[in-house]
């Protein structure tokens, strides 16, 4: 092994509007189910075009629940939790094609390690990781989330972690999609950054009428 090549998630292996668009779909129909007397598809297109407008989608929740006289009864807190704690429908949170073939070509490349490093909590980056399928692509001790590990890229300790845990490797590589936030520590640390374009907000396609 001689390069080690660390990715970011969120909006670099994986448009984090899917998850959002995932999360609003599992919220819709567990809401519907519980008070059949509000549409799924009135809850998800309300959120989803709250996110197109730059909008609260948790405040149009609120504002639909009003019109439902629902308000008194539905906790938001738990509305929040059960969003980020949802396990992604792969059908829809997934890594593209071609970004597959290329952790797939990473893999398979002896001379090569790829290292996983995102901030968030833990049970929803693992979620997302297993629902994208990336634990193909990166063994469990080279994932580290900064609510697991306690260091978040806001800092260099996490790179440095990963440096001293691959002391051998000639060159790191880090892939992100934020200039600030990804990139400044690795790349200050002898890291050669790269970084990706931020996927579009794809969530509009399939909103229901």
């Amino acid at each position: 092994m001689t390069k080690v090549v660390g990715f970011d998630l969120d909006d670099t292996l994986v448009a984090e509007a899917l998850f959002l668009k995932s999360g609003i779909y599992h919220i819709a129909s567990w809401l519907h189910e519980k008070y059949p007397s509000i549409p799924n598809q009135r809850i998800a297109s309300a959120m989803m075009t709250a996110v197109l407008t730059h909008s609260n989608h948790y405040s149009a929740l609120e504002r639909l629940l009003e019109e439902y006289h629902l308000s008194y009864e539905v906790d938001m807190k738990i509305i929040v939790e059960k969003f980020r704690s949802h396990f992604p429908d792969s059908s829809i949170y997934h890594i593209a094609p071609s970004m597959r073939r290329m952790l797939e070509d990473l893999k398979s490349n002896p001379d090569i390690r790829t290292v996983l490093i995102t901030d968030g909590r833990s049970l929803t980056q693992r979620n997302k990781i297993k629902a994208a399928r990336l634990n193909e692509y990166f063994d469990n001790d080279d994932i580290f989330i900064s609510e697991e590990t306690g260091m978040d890229k806001t800092k260099p300790d996490i790179f440095i972690r990963v440096m001293e845990k691959y002391a051998g490797a000639n060159e790191f590589h880090y892939v992100g999609d934020n200039p600030t936030k990804d990139l400044i520590h690795p790349s200050k640390l002898g890291w050669k950054t790269h970084m990706v374009h931020r996927f579009p907000l794809m969530i509009h396609q399939g909103i229901p009428k």
